[in-house]
């Protein structure tokens, strides 16, 4: 089993204090040394399981008694690509905990950074604590802003769910809106983008039979082994997408 050791930056819990705003609160917590969680590889595109080598500083977003976004290793490897992309003038869609802008607002090749947040609660708990200069919040919901706005982006970032499922679902719904805002050879990346991109790669293009219960490789969702295999998911995964009709020949 993978051991996260501590390269990755946990820095929000330095700069971000617990408030609360209506139903959202900002709270700082603590993962052990040697939890077990759901870890993030972005190269592969590959949720695994895996445990953090040293205790582990961590913020999280709740709207009631939901998790919204935290900065657990998951998020922050998810970000690698986007860091990197992030060029000119940027569109977030997407406040949360202010990862993203926060992460990008000292490049020099990021002259702008919008975010789009249509939660004025979580506006109120988190943006004064993330501000700076190139930054401004527009409250507003992102598809409202993408249809009806007349700026134009170098890079446009949509992390706008709450659970891993719903990216994979939507992502060509954001390219598409997204297009109307970019800048000429201007890019569009969504939350996961690389996970995305692994599952409709492996899904078969006519329905085929299935293999039956074995041990596969780890779901690239949930990370379950001991499974029927739809295309890397196992069949609850694969149900919540809707895929798993592809798995059923019929004569």
């Amino acid at each position: 089993m993978k051991t996260v050791y501590n390269w990755y930056d946990y820095r929000m819990s330095r700069i971000l204090q617990e408030r609360s705003s209506n139903e959202v609160s900002l709270e700082k917590t603590l993962i052990p040394k040697g939890t077990v969680m759901r870890l993030y590889n972005s190269k592969e595109g590959k949720i695994f399981l895996g445990k953090y080598g040293f205790d582990y500083p961590l913020m999280r977003l709740r709207e009631g008694d939901g998790l919204w976004m935290s900065d657990s290793q998951l998020e922050v490897e998810s970000l690698l690509t986007p860091i990197a992309m992030a060029r000119g003038d940027v569109l977030v869609g997407g406040l949360g905990i202010g990862l993203l802008p926060v992460f990008i607002r000292n490049k020099r090749s990021v002259s702008k950074i919008d975010i789009v947040e249509i939660n004025q609660d979580i506006i109120d708990t988190v943006f004064d604590q993330i501000f700076n200069r190139k930054m401004r919040v527009i409250h507003d919901d992102i598809f409202h802003y993408l249809e009806t706005t007349s700026e134009r982006y170098d890079f446009i970032h949509i992390d706008i769910w709450p659970d891993i499922l719903a990216p994979i679902r939507e992502t060509e719904r954001v390219r598409r809106a997204a297009s109307r805002c970019l800048k000429p050879r201007g890019r569009t990346w969504v939350w996961l983008e690389e996970l995305c991109e692994r599952v409709r790669n492996k899904l078969p293009k006519v329905p085929i039979e299935n293999q039956g219960l074995n041990v596969h490789e780890p779901c690239l969702i949930c990370g379950k082994t001991v499974r029927y295999d739809f295309a890397g998911l196992c069949m609850d995964c694969a149900d919540l997408m809707g895929i798993s009709d592809l798995y059923i020949k019929r004569e």
